[in-house]
């Protein structure tokens, strides 16, 4: 790819490495426990972050597109038959790490009963069905956007940095999921761990795919699941509630 990394480049790796995990830091303690919200705030909560979402995104699209690059060399294009195999393990032992977490958190959550913190630090995943149409949008919007970035744009940034010799490129498969994590630093750092596993499983999809439309399908049901798994642990626990 011509003229590849250039100073736009460059300036958008500062802004969605740097400005925008500190942004999220920012925002922590509101979104881990520190603020609880209602079905209103959580709507405008999701419709927010998904303008946000398609300015950030929209800004890497504008970029390929003002400097003439192919859309295929950002991974939109099919599934590259070559790696096929690969891909479809890599996406099983996701799909097994995902379900074993739901899981251990579900138990977890059993073991503590409502007296748990989690649903203090989750307060804004969607409790009630009127918050489930602007929390679809959200999903949406992250699995589209948040992949071209960091998966498209960020892996295809450090991907020069590899070295030939070396089977896999850890780089660009490490840079942008640790910064991807950093970004949800707002979940805690047990979160950011995980997410930054989950990212590195994403990472590996692309660059073996070549295509961005796995991870994007996998990142908006892994968001999607989530938040109804969410609302069901809450209405366990209400129904507990109202019961007792």
């Amino acid at each position: 790819m011509d003229n590849f990394p250039s100073i736009a480049d460059h300036s958008l790796i500062w802004i969605f490495g740097i400005i925008i995990p500190f942004l999220s830091g920012l925002q922590s303690e509101k979104l881990s426990g520190g603020m609880q919200f209602d079905s209103s705030s959580r709507r405008r909560l999701y419709l927010a972050n998904s303008l946000m979402l398609g300015i950030a995104g929209s800004s890497v699209l504008m970029l390929w597109a003002f400097k003439k690059r192919k859309w295929n060399s950002l991974g939109f294009r099919d599934i590259d038959n070559k790696h096929l195999t690969v891909t479809v393990i890599v996406i099983l032992i996701f799909i097994v790490a995902y379900l074993v977490d739901t899981m251990l958190t579900n138990k977890s959550i059993k073991k503590q009963g409502s007296t748990a913190g989690w649903f203090d630090t989750y307060s804004f995943l969607p409790q009630k069905k009127q918050d489930l149409l602007p929390y679809i949008l959200l999903c949406a919007c992250a699995g589209f956007f948040e992949e071209i970035i960091y998966r498209g744009f960020m892996v295809s940034y450090f991907m020069p940095l590899h070295d030939e010799s070396v089977l896999i490129p850890w780089i660009a498969i490490l840079a942008p999921a640790f910064l991807f994590s950093l970004a949800h630093y707002y979940q805690g750092w047990s979160a950011v761990i995980k997410i930054g596993i989950f990212s590195m499983l994403f990472g590996i999809i692309f660059i073996y795919s070549k295509s961005l439309y796995p991870p994007m399908i996998l990142h908006f049901l892994v968001d999607l699941f989530s938040g109804l798994f969410y609302m069901k642990q809450i209405k366990k626990i209400q129904s507990t509630a109202i019961a007792s």
